[in-house]
Protein backbone atom coordinates (compact mmCIF):
# COMPACT_ATOMS: atom_id res chain seq x y z
CA UNK A 1 0.00 0.00 0.00
CA UNK A 2 1.65 3.21 -1.18
CA UNK A 3 -0.87 5.65 0.32
CA UNK A 4 -1.96 6.06 3.95
CA UNK A 5 -5.67 6.21 3.00
CA UNK A 6 -7.32 2.85 3.69
CA UNK A 7 -10.02 0.81 1.99
CA UNK A 8 -13.28 0.37 3.91
CA UNK A 9 -16.08 -2.10 3.15
CA UNK A 10 -19.40 -2.73 4.91
CA UNK A 11 -22.20 -5.23 4.25
CA UNK A 12 -25.60 -5.62 5.88
CA UNK A 13 -27.72 -8.73 5.31
CA UNK A 14 -31.30 -9.56 6.30
CA UNK A 15 -33.38 -12.73 5.89
CA UNK A 16 -37.06 -11.75 6.30
CA UNK A 17 -38.07 -15.33 5.39
CA UNK A 18 -36.33 -18.68 4.88
CA UNK A 19 -36.68 -18.28 1.12
CA UNK A 20 -35.51 -14.65 0.86
CA UNK A 21 -32.13 -13.00 1.49
CA UNK A 22 -31.54 -9.25 1.14
CA UNK A 23 -28.28 -7.36 1.48
CA UNK A 24 -26.70 -3.98 0.90
CA UNK A 25 -23.00 -3.17 0.72
CA UNK A 26 -20.69 -0.22 0.31
CA UNK A 27 -16.97 0.10 -0.36
CA UNK A 28 -14.34 2.76 -0.83
CA UNK A 29 -10.93 1.83 -2.19
CA UNK A 30 -9.32 4.82 -0.49
CA UNK A 31 -6.72 6.82 -2.39
CA UNK A 32 -4.36 4.66 -4.41
CA UNK A 33 -0.96 5.82 -5.70
CA UNK A 34 -0.43 5.79 -9.45
CA UNK A 35 3.31 5.15 -9.09
CA UNK A 36 3.15 2.47 -6.40
CA UNK A 37 -0.24 0.77 -6.36
CA UNK A 38 -0.98 1.27 -10.08
CA UNK A 39 -4.19 -0.82 -9.84
CA UNK A 40 -6.92 -1.32 -7.27
CA UNK A 41 -7.18 -4.68 -5.53
CA UNK A 42 -10.89 -4.57 -6.37
CA UNK A 43 -11.83 -6.76 -9.35
CA UNK A 44 -14.38 -5.03 -11.62
CA UNK A 45 -15.58 -6.12 -15.08
CA UNK A 46 -12.74 -8.65 -15.39
CA UNK A 47 -10.23 -5.89 -14.71
CA UNK A 48 -9.36 -3.35 -12.03
CA UNK A 49 -9.80 0.34 -11.33
CA UNK A 50 -6.86 2.40 -12.58
CA UNK A 51 -6.07 6.08 -13.10
CA UNK A 52 -7.18 7.57 -16.41
CA UNK A 53 -4.81 10.53 -16.30
CA UNK A 54 -1.20 10.40 -17.43
CA UNK A 55 1.37 9.50 -14.72
CA UNK A 56 3.01 12.87 -15.47
CA UNK A 57 -0.09 14.76 -14.24
CA UNK A 58 -1.83 12.21 -11.96
CA UNK A 59 -0.66 10.86 -8.60
CA UNK A 60 -3.81 9.37 -6.98
CA UNK A 61 -7.10 7.69 -7.89
CA UNK A 62 -10.01 6.10 -6.01
CA UNK A 63 -13.45 4.49 -6.40
CA UNK A 64 -16.55 4.38 -4.17
CA UNK A 65 -19.24 1.73 -4.66
CA UNK A 66 -22.78 0.96 -3.45
CA UNK A 67 -24.68 -2.28 -4.15
CA UNK A 68 -28.00 -3.96 -3.33
CA UNK A 69 -28.65 -7.71 -3.68
CA UNK A 70 -31.47 -10.20 -3.26
CA UNK A 71 -31.75 -14.00 -3.50
CA UNK A 72 -34.95 -16.04 -3.67
CA UNK A 73 -34.76 -19.76 -2.92
CA UNK A 74 -37.08 -21.78 -5.16
CA UNK A 75 -38.13 -25.43 -4.79
CA UNK A 76 -35.72 -26.51 -7.54
CA UNK A 77 -33.19 -23.68 -7.68
CA UNK A 78 -32.85 -19.96 -7.05
CA UNK A 79 -33.23 -16.51 -8.56
CA UNK A 80 -30.84 -13.73 -7.56
CA UNK A 81 -29.98 -10.24 -8.70
CA UNK A 82 -27.79 -7.30 -7.75
CA UNK A 83 -27.43 -3.73 -8.87
CA UNK A 84 -24.82 -1.16 -8.04
CA UNK A 85 -23.17 2.17 -8.67
CA UNK A 86 -19.48 3.05 -8.76
CA UNK A 87 -18.02 6.57 -8.71
CA UNK A 88 -14.43 6.88 -9.91
CA UNK A 89 -12.06 9.84 -9.92
CA UNK A 90 -8.36 10.68 -10.10
CA UNK A 91 -6.45 13.89 -9.40
CA UNK A 92 -5.28 14.56 -12.96
CA UNK A 93 -4.35 18.27 -13.14
CA UNK A 94 -5.18 18.54 -16.84
CA UNK A 95 -8.58 16.81 -17.20
CA UNK A 96 -11.80 15.89 -15.40
CA UNK A 97 -11.72 12.08 -15.26
CA UNK A 98 -14.74 11.54 -13.00
CA UNK A 99 -16.85 8.58 -14.03
CA UNK A 100 -20.19 7.15 -12.91
CA UNK A 101 -20.61 3.45 -13.63
CA UNK A 102 -23.87 1.51 -13.20
CA UNK A 103 -23.96 -2.27 -13.16
CA UNK A 104 -26.40 -5.10 -12.48
CA UNK A 105 -26.98 -8.80 -13.02
CA UNK A 106 -29.89 -11.27 -12.89
CA UNK A 107 -29.22 -14.99 -12.47
CA UNK A 108 -31.41 -18.09 -12.34
CA UNK A 109 -30.58 -21.74 -11.61
CA UNK A 110 -33.05 -24.62 -12.09
CA UNK A 111 -32.42 -28.26 -11.15
CA UNK A 112 -33.68 -30.48 -13.97
CA UNK A 113 -32.99 -33.61 -11.89
CA UNK A 114 -31.11 -34.46 -8.71
CA UNK A 115 -27.79 -34.09 -10.54
CA UNK A 116 -28.48 -32.03 -13.71
CA UNK A 117 -29.12 -28.26 -13.62
CA UNK A 118 -29.46 -25.34 -16.03
CA UNK A 119 -28.36 -21.78 -15.33
CA UNK A 120 -28.46 -18.39 -17.02
CA UNK A 121 -27.15 -14.95 -16.13
CA UNK A 122 -27.50 -11.54 -17.74
CA UNK A 123 -25.24 -8.69 -16.65
CA UNK A 124 -24.45 -5.19 -17.87
CA UNK A 125 -22.12 -2.26 -17.10
CA UNK A 126 -23.01 1.24 -18.33
CA UNK A 127 -21.10 4.51 -18.20
CA UNK A 128 -21.76 7.48 -20.46
CA UNK A 129 -18.15 8.74 -20.61
CA UNK A 130 -16.47 5.34 -20.94
CA UNK A 131 -14.06 3.37 -18.77
CA UNK A 132 -11.49 0.58 -19.45
CA UNK A 133 -13.71 -2.50 -18.95
CA UNK A 134 -12.12 -5.81 -19.99
CA UNK A 135 -15.15 -8.13 -20.03
CA UNK A 136 -14.40 -11.10 -22.27
CA UNK A 137 -11.93 -9.21 -24.46
CA UNK A 138 -8.16 -9.28 -24.53
CA UNK A 139 -6.79 -7.71 -21.34
CA UNK A 140 -4.20 -5.41 -22.96
CA UNK A 141 -6.55 -4.29 -25.74
CA UNK A 142 -9.55 -3.53 -23.49
CA UNK A 143 -7.77 -2.35 -20.34
CA UNK A 144 -5.26 -0.10 -22.08
CA UNK A 145 -7.15 0.74 -25.30
CA UNK A 146 -10.31 2.68 -26.16
CA UNK A 147 -12.76 2.87 -23.23
CA UNK A 148 -16.08 1.01 -23.18
CA UNK A 149 -19.39 2.77 -22.48
CA UNK A 150 -21.77 -0.23 -22.57
CA UNK A 151 -20.97 -3.91 -22.04
CA UNK A 152 -23.47 -6.74 -21.58
CA UNK A 153 -23.08 -10.47 -21.16
CA UNK A 154 -25.52 -13.38 -21.45
CA UNK A 155 -24.34 -16.72 -20.10
CA UNK A 156 -26.22 -20.00 -20.64
CA UNK A 157 -25.03 -23.18 -19.02
CA UNK A 158 -25.69 -26.79 -18.11
CA UNK A 159 -24.15 -28.52 -15.14
CA UNK A 160 -23.91 -32.02 -13.74
CA UNK A 161 -23.19 -32.53 -10.05
CA UNK A 162 -21.41 -35.90 -9.72
CA UNK A 163 -21.18 -35.52 -5.94
CA UNK A 164 -21.70 -32.69 -3.44
CA UNK A 165 -18.06 -31.70 -4.02
CA UNK A 166 -17.62 -32.35 -7.77
CA UNK A 167 -19.42 -30.54 -10.59
CA UNK A 168 -19.01 -30.47 -14.38
CA UNK A 169 -20.28 -27.37 -16.26
CA UNK A 170 -20.68 -26.45 -19.94
CA UNK A 171 -21.28 -22.75 -20.63
CA UNK A 172 -21.66 -20.44 -23.62
CA UNK A 173 -21.27 -16.68 -23.05
CA UNK A 174 -22.34 -13.93 -25.43
CA UNK A 175 -20.42 -10.64 -24.88
CA UNK A 176 -21.54 -7.47 -26.66
CA UNK A 177 -20.86 -3.80 -26.12
CA UNK A 178 -20.03 -0.37 -27.45
CA UNK A 179 -16.83 1.65 -27.21
CA UNK A 180 -16.57 5.41 -26.80
CA UNK A 181 -16.99 6.73 -30.33
CA UNK A 182 -19.66 4.17 -31.26
CA UNK A 183 -17.58 1.21 -32.45
CA UNK A 184 -19.10 -2.15 -31.44
CA UNK A 185 -17.43 -4.80 -29.32
CA UNK A 186 -17.96 -8.29 -30.70
CA UNK A 187 -16.09 -11.55 -31.35
CA UNK A 188 -15.61 -11.95 -27.58
CA UNK A 189 -17.97 -14.90 -27.01
CA UNK A 190 -16.74 -17.80 -24.88
CA UNK A 191 -17.42 -21.54 -24.85
CA UNK A 192 -16.16 -23.17 -21.68
CA UNK A 193 -16.10 -26.61 -20.13
CA UNK A 194 -15.26 -26.50 -16.42
CA UNK A 195 -14.68 -29.01 -13.67
CA UNK A 196 -15.02 -27.75 -10.10
CA UNK A 197 -13.95 -29.64 -7.02
CA UNK A 198 -14.50 -28.43 -3.46
CA UNK A 199 -11.82 -29.42 -0.93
Amino acid sequence: DYDGDKAVAARLGYDPAQWLHLSASAMRTGNLAVEGDQLSELWFGNGFFRALGSPATTTKFHANLLEGDFRIKLPRGHLQAAGGYARFDDNDRTADNRRKLYYYYVEGVHRLSDKLFAASRFSQILTDRGYPIVGGGGFNERFLGVSTKDLWRLSLGLGYRWTEDLVLKLEYTFDRGELVGGRKRNKEDLLALEVGYRF
